[in-house]
């Protein structure tokens, strides 16, 4: 008798422990951690998903977004918009569009002077042949004396001479028009620097 009640408790440990078994298996399979993060190819390395489609995003002195080949549009609160063109980015990359610091370079002449913000996108960038990237401010018409409308750039031209890791700019125009209420450059490439729209004192010429 004695040895049939221990054979009944060998039986009872041993389905308990199969039971055990069982459910710690059935648990490492079900984990939703380890599918989760092995599913997902895009966040191996830290490296960025492109979207699929334009981004289209607002924001106040700076707004920045991850655009892929689509591109896009940024807007910021002083009215200033860059468009970038499909093709202009060969993968996901960070675009930002802020404003800037103010700049004096367009204040030492009677006949321009510069209007809107002074505003920067970065990274550099190129639209693809055909394309251009599209930058932008309010602008429904000229002031009185005042016309043709350019975007100003900044660019770098090498080393400043006598400074150490200063780095020296210069700006160029490019000609922009009045469409749809605003001021609008088409520009083949932009440098990172600092934008600024200027008008042209037709009274001064």
């Amino acid at each position: 008798m004695r040895g049939h009640v221990m054979s009944k408790h060998g039986i009872l440990i041993g389905i308990a422990v199969v039971l055990l078994g069982s459910w710690g298996c059935g648990n490492k399979k079900g984990s939703p951690g380890a599918s989760s993060a092995n599913g997902t190819d895009d966040s191996e390395g830290g490296e960025l998903a492109a979207p699929r489609g334009a981004v289209n995003k607002s924001g106040g002195d700076s707004v920045s977004a991850t655009m892929g080949p689509a591109g896009g549009r940024l807007d910021i609160a002083s009215g200033a918009r860059v468009e970038i063109p499909p093709g202009t980015l060969s993968e996901a990359t960070d675009v930002v569009l802020a404003v800037s610091q103010g700049t004096t370079a367009f204040k030492n002449s009677e006949h321009e002077k510069a209007y809107g913000p002074v505003f920067e996108v970065s990274p550099a960038m190129a639209a693809p042949e055909g394309q251009s990237i599209r930058v932008s401010i309010p602008l429904a018409s000229y002031p009185e004396g005042w016309g043709e409308v350019s975007l100003g750039y900044e660019y770098p031209e090498g080393a400043r001479v006598g400074a150490e890791d200063s780095e020296h700019t210069k700006w160029q125009y490019e000609n922009a028009k009045l469409s749809g209420g605003r001021a609008v450059a088409e520009v083949s490439e932009l440098a990172g620097y600092r934008l600024q729209f200027v008008l042209t004192n037709l009274e001064a010429q």
